[in-house]
């Protein structure tokens, strides 16, 4: 018996592929259903009259929808027959997307290798389809999925290359970005050495897999370099391997199999020792090397929080340009309006001015405060970034009270009143408004409160 899909999947799998098929003259009561864009115009046109295949029939699509009749394995099954009989389909590229989502559903993995074989050679910019197929290849292992995973193995190790020399995006720190590549690089570093492995391509594989290691540690790669260590019977370091995969795979969800690790590391060390004492010392040398390697990561890629526990908002310290800090609280009992920004932000580019005039407009009520306070992760561009825009604002930076309030979108902007009550959020730049007078008319609603 073919495999039935679930009722709502009926629905929105059909739905979906009858509105897409449908012409805006189709003889129905929806007027207006929305369309593929057309498709397959360069190979229309490099087919000759004789050679031309037949173009689409939306009355056959249809009925091909309609007579899966619920059935995941026949909707698909139908679509590639009408998919044969017209190759250059229009829908061709929607289908197929379609076609690996339900093979996925259904498990059919020789059916997800076939569509995501044509979605990847689409797309090859789309490294999350790389990396399924790659897997998928190597579970797969009939003949020639091997040496197929190694290519395109060797293509997504490209695409990394080409995504990174694009350059760091403004809005994350050099430290940050630095981390971002080595782990990057060290994911797909682990992944051709785990196919170099699979095809006993032992010295290769060691090569991916210490350079996987060492811009990242991931638990896989310690494994797998252990299982080649122990091959060589190079034991010591196959051991050591072993401890440090076992203590990584407790920080991954997915990482390697942790009880797996445990009982080769217990098999080896008893070999080489005659028992596992000393064992559990190994291990906890193995956990503190990893703590303080951890520890030294995320002291470059985070700015401390200094406010860390806080909830009151009042309380919190917000670190200025110069270094010095001050406090939401010594304002306590005015009205503060917060401005929330980035240098990266081209929205702010067009309020800060209007922000400063608003600034400029209060300057003689002592009962008002401003703030303009910076989310830039990378703090280092902040200054320069003031200077040449030649900014006179109240800069200092939000220091995770963005996260407090919840700030998602910038610029935003929060008005306290005299109780210390939000008072006023603007939340993305209204265009269209007068900024100036609109603010002000909310700041004078918040004196009044």
């Amino acid at each position: 018996m073919k495999p039935t899909m679930n009722l709502k999947l009926i629905f929105t799998a059909t739905i979906f592929l009858l509105t897409i098929v449908l012409p805006a003259a189709a003889q129905d009561e929806s007027p207006a259903r929305p369309k593929l864009k057309p498709a397959a115009e360069k190979q229309k046109a490099e087919a000759s009259p004789k050679e031309a295949a037949p173009q689409d029939s939306d009355a056959e699509l249809r009925a091909a929808i309609q007579a899966s009749r619920g059935s995941e394995q026949e909707f698909v099954e139908n679509l590639e027959s009408y998919l044969k009989k017209y190759p250059h389909s229009q829908h061709r590229a929607e289908l197929e997307r379609e076609f690996y989502k339900i093979s996925s559903k259904l498990r059919d993995r020789s059916r997800m290798i076939v569509y995501a074989t044509k979605l990847v050679e689409a797309n090859l910019n789309d490294v999350d389809m790389l990396m399924t197929l790659i897997s998928l290849l190597r579970e797969r292992r009939a003949e020639g999925d091997l040496p197929k995973a190694l290519s395109y193995s060797n293509q997504l190790v490209e695409e990394f290359e080409n995504i990174f020399a694009r350059g760091r995006p403004g809005r994350i720190s050099v430290a940050q970005w630095d981390d971002r590549k080595a782990r990057g690089f060290a994911s797909v570093y682990l992944i051709r050495g785990r196919v170099q492995a699979d095809l006993n391509n032992t010295e290769k594989a060691a090569a991916d897999l210490q350079k996987s290691y060492k811009l990242s540690r991931f638990s896989e790669a310690a494994m797998v370099l252990a299982e080649i260590a122990e091959k060589r019977k190079a034991n010591d370091e196959a051991i050591d391997y072993y401890a440090q995969a076992f203590v990584l795979s407790f920080e991954e969800k997915d990482g390697a199999e942790r009880d797996e690790i445990r009982r080769r590391l217990g098999r080896l060390y008893t070999a080489k020792r005659g028992s596992e004492g000393g064992l559990g010392d190994l291990l906890l040398k193995a956990y503190d090397t990893r703590l303080k390697e951890q520890s030294e990561r995320l002291a470059k890629i985070e700015t401390p929080n200094i406010n860390a526990g806080l909830s009151d908002p009042f309380q919190f310290r917000l670190t200025k340009l110069d270094g010095s800090t001050i406090r939401l609280g010594d304002h306590r009992g005015k009205v503060i309006v917060i401005n929330f920004w980035a240098t990266w932000c081209g929205p702010c580019r067009i309020e800060a001015p209007l922000f400063e005039q608003t600034i400029a407009k209060y300057k003689e009520d002592k009962d008002v405060i401003f703030l303009a306070l910076s989310t830039d992760e990378d703090r280092a561009q902040v200054a320069p970034f003031i200077k040449e825009q030649k900014y006179k604002l109240p800069v200092a930076y939000a220091d995770y009270i963005d996260e407090l309030f919840g700030v998602s979108s910038i610029p935003t902007t929060i008005i306290f009143d005299h109780q210390g009550n939000v008072s006023y959020r603007q939340a993305g730049f209204a265009q269209g408004e007068d900024f100036v007078a609109l603010l002000s008319a909310k700041i004078e609603a918040a004196k009044k409160k």
